[in-house]
């Protein structure tokens, strides 16, 4: 038999091929971690770009009466001592990727009781106030 190369390890005159497996079994580790980490950045995102998005405000007051909102929910306000004048009070708020929402509060002078408005789906911003008559 001729003489091997001294790289090639032999056994009873036999070659031995060289043991790839653990090569193998690495690559393939490394393909299911990027797997994963695929997925769980694809869920991530897909978390982010849904969830509504946190804000609250206040805001400025007409006749000590305003509008406050706070994530999807709103409300119509007084601070003490209430309603300066009697009167329709209108107030609303801008909502995300739907329309607006308002309502119309009748107040006597001095209310202070709180009006919720209806949820916005999404978010609720730029809440306004107006007195009517």
């Amino acid at each position: 038999m001729g003489q091997l190369s001294p790289r090639v390890p032999t056994y009873g005159g036999f070659k031995v091929p060289p043991d790839r497996s653990k090569q193998s079994g690495r690559l393939g580790k490394r393909v299911a971690q990027t797997a994963v980490l695929g997925l769980l950045a694809a869920g991530t995102a897909g978390m982010v770009a849904t969830s509504p998005a946190f804000a609250a405000g206040t805001s400025s007051k007409v006749f000590n009466c305003y509008t406050e909102w706070w994530n999807t929910a709103w409300a119509q306000k007084c601070s003490a001592p209430g309603a300066t004048w009697a009167g329709a009070y209108d107030s609303g708020v801008a909502c995300s990727a739907q329309a607006d929402k308002s309502m119309r509060v009748g107040r006597t002078q001095g209310s202070t009781n709180t009006v919720s408005g209806t949820d916005c789906t999404f978010g609720a911003s730029n809440g306004w106030i107006t007195y009517v008559n």
